[in-house]
């Protein structure tokens, strides 16, 4: 079982484990709110609501109290100087210092898949890659934000360190990066999937000084759009 595979088993078990309902209910709260957030449902700077949350969500306020900490501990709510809570409208400086810890992160990552990685890993990653471009073709951005999280997942996964996995998860769930994808040219898509490519050879290489190479150039390309566009 990928490492991918084993964090999602779980997070299905401990939502299964008896005596643990409130945490339970909390981790569902977190969970939505959270895909809510890196969606663009819940839009930057825009208030968030306890009592508000709980009604849209059907759950009591303690569920949905813990959940808001958790969010707020992890950046993606700010608390206001008055009080109250607000979903996170990054500044320019606090993108680069995402960007920095992910390029750490992920380089780590992508040199230990290179030596764990299966072959059924890479070919998963591989498909991934192939659908990207064909929706690129059809500028499906919707499509390409799914398979490109995939895409990712796949082989950042194959590090074999679940716990190292999932911080990446963390660092790269942002709404920024959904939201820069939209505003790509043409040009920027090539460079993506060109980047995508050797990233995905230099693994099928198992080539840990290739692959590491690739990655950090993709960070540096992301950030650099980022901060361009955003």
């Amino acid at each position: 079982m990928s490492a991918l595979n084993r964090a999602r088993s779980s997070i299905r078990y401990s939502l299964l484990v008896p005596g643990k309902h409130r945490g339970n209910r909390a981790d569902e709260a977190f969970d939505k709110l959270r895909q809510a957030i890196v969606t663009g449902e819940l839009r930057p700077n825009q208030r968030v609501v306890e009592s508000e949350i709980g009604k849209r969500l059907k759950m009591s306020r303690t569920p949905v109290r813990e959940a808001l900490k958790r969010l707020e501990v992890k950046g993606y709510l700010s608390m206001l100087p008055t009080g109250g809570l607000i979903v996170t409208d990054h500044l320019p400086s606090q993108i680069r210092s995402l960007y920095e810890i992910r390029e750490a992160l992920e380089t780590m990552a992508i040199k230990l898949a290179c030596q764990r990685a299966t072959e059924e890993q890479i070919a998963r990653a591989e498909k991934c890659h192939i659908r990207s471009l064909e929706v690129i073709r059809n500028r499906d951005v919707d499509q390409f934000i799914e398979l490109n999280s995939a895409f990712h997942a796949e082989l950042l996964a194959a590090c074999g360190n679940e716990q190292l996995w999932l911080l990446i998860q963390t660092f790269r769930d942002q709404y920024f990066d959904r939201r820069i994808v939209r505003v790509f040219t043409a040009r920027d898509w090539r460079l993506m999937m060109t980047q995508h490519g050797q990233i995905l050879e230099a693994v099928r290489q198992r080539n840990a000084r290739l692959a590491e190479k690739a990655v950090r150039q993709h960070v540096k390309t992301a950030v650099r759009l980022a901060l361009e566009r955003l």
